[in-house]
């Protein structure tokens, strides 16, 4: 009897030292800065439901929209302080501590296809930049990148039938220097404000117009504000980096780890093709509802390039960015 009691002892021992992994569900926030009808949220939708059943129940996953728990830029520094287990932010917002992520708007892209784009970051360069990216922000980056695609410029009083036709005029657009230097040589005073003040901007006539995607325009049903135009100029094409905090990462473990490595490869082209089909949608509904949206000319884009190229050493030295990283992503696309 003593000797069952001992081993009965040692087994309730044992078990109250076990990790609590499977008796209690680990939180897994995802933050998101857009509404529940962005096609963020709708791409992600898919990812979540293969994660939870992949799981059985050892992650507690929720989403929350339209900036609930954090705003766009403040994500990245609240995933490494373990503020919230994960976030899908827009390239642009990490530029500041990792300035390579502003490769995308570079003059090299301008134009470029998103098969062109995707040879490079889904390629030896993308890994090199996630690699940049986990070191200096503290987190995890899953894989492939989610597409939101091609901006186009939209205008309100001033039909955007060509980028000369811009000259003069004072369009948001976002506050990056590739940015500005691709403004100045349109002409355009270029104004960075936050997206939650467009609506009423547009509607007070303090700009003339944004620079963004037709599925942004939709979301936001901006022509409610008074667009009228849109010329479509595949100046840049924007991604969503999928990452997770350092101290999530580590606390998940490697069978979760790989779970959700694994969720987010099988789901990630999907979702890129629904991103995809649904600029197209948002486009067509724009029109539907009064905006006259034209294709810029293969001609005047290519010869716009070619003047923006001219100065892109200069916006490489004023982000700091490594020109040895950059001439490695310009040999697969071939310059």
């Amino acid at each position: 009897m003593k000797v069952f009691g001992a081993l009965a002892a040692a087994a309730a021992l044992a078990m109250a030292a076990a990790p609590a992994l499977h008796a209690e569900e680990i939180p897994f926030r995802i933050t998101l800065n857009t509404g529940p009808n962005h096609v963020r949220n709708i791409a992600l939708e898919e990812f979540v439901k293969t994660l939870k059943e992949r799981t059985e129940g050892k992650l507690d996953v929720q989403v929350f929209p339209s900036s609930q728990l954090f705003k766009g830029p403040d994500v990245p520094k609240a995933l490494a302080q373990g503020g919230v287990e994960m976030g899908v932010p827009i390239i642009l917002y990490l530029s500041s501590v990792v300035p390579d992520t502003g490769l995308l708007d570079l003059p090299m892209f301008y134009g470029r296809s998103a098969d062109e784009v995707h040879a490079v970051i889904d390629g030896e360069v993308g890994a090199e930049l996630n690699a940049e990216i986990e070191a200096k922000l503290g987190v995890k980056v899953l894989g492939p990148y989610l597409d939101l695609g091609h901006t186009s410029i939209f205008t309100t009083d001033v039909p955007a039938t060509s980028l000369a036709a811009l000259d003069g005029l004072r369009l948001r657009v976002p506050g990056s220097p590739a940015s500005k230097v691709r403004y100045e040589e349109m002409g355009v005073e270029s104004v960075a404000i936050s997206f939650a003040d467009v609506p009423i901007a547009l509607a007070q006539h303090s700009i003339d117009g944004l620079n963004t995607t037709h599925e942004t325009i939709r979301s936001a049903k901006l022509w409610e504000s008074g667009l009228k135009y849109a010329i479509d100029t595949q100046e840049n094409f924007l991604v969503y980096v999928p990452m997770v905090g350092k101290p999530t990462w580590d606390k998940l473990g490697p069978e979760l780890q790989q779970i959700v490595l694994d969720s987010w490869a099988d789901t990630v082209d999907d979702a890129r093709k629904l991103a995809a089909s649904r600029q197209i949608d948002a486009r067509a509904e724009g029109i539907a509802n009064g905006i006259q949206a034209v294709q810029a000319s293969e001609e005047e884009l290519a010869a716009f390039r070619a003047r923006l190229l001219a100065r892109q050493d200069e916006i490489v030295a004023a982000t700091r960015m490594d020109p040895d990283f950059v001439a490695r992503a310009a040999a697969v696309l071939g310059d």
